[in-house]
């Protein structure tokens, strides 16, 4: 077990490209995405009392839509650069990224792992508090 938590997303000729971080010892869970070594994306739960809540802060980059369902745009500088869909009749969880800008592949490709990342942890957060 490796504290804190890291999945490393590579490219085909398996370069790391983006490295996503659970941060352990913070209040509350909070999730950091690194592309080519740069922080450019923060997700991070707030405190509420009934439902979880999460905010993504990125420089530059806004997420439109339920990202919690993962029915989304995503939006650099006011432009749709990527759109995310799940993919409803797949085993597991499949969804469909379309990219606009390339420049922004490596970004989105990992925006989209950690939201499935932060979706995995609070379902198995869920769990283990239901006896």
């Amino acid at each position: 077990m490796q504290i804190p938590k890291t999945f490393s997303i590579m490219n085909t000729t398996r370069d790391e490209v983006a490295l996503i971080t659970k941060k352990v010892f913070s209040f509350l869970p909070k999730f950091l995405v690194e592309v080519n070594g740069r922080e450019v994306v923060t997700i991070k739960k707030e405190f509420s009392f009934f439902k979880a809540r999460y905010t993504i802060d990125a420089a530059g980059i806004e997420v439109y839509g339920n990202w919690w369902d993962m029915e989304f745009e995503i939006l650099q500088n006011g432009n749709v650069v990527g759109k995310v869909s799940k993919e409803w009749f797949a085993w597991g969880d499949s969804y469909k990224v379309q990219i606009m800008n390339e420049e922004m592949e490596t970004v989105i490709i990992a925006l989209v792992v950690a939201i499935d990342c932060v979706k995995a942890d609070q379902a198995a957060a869920s769990s283990a508090a239901t006896p």
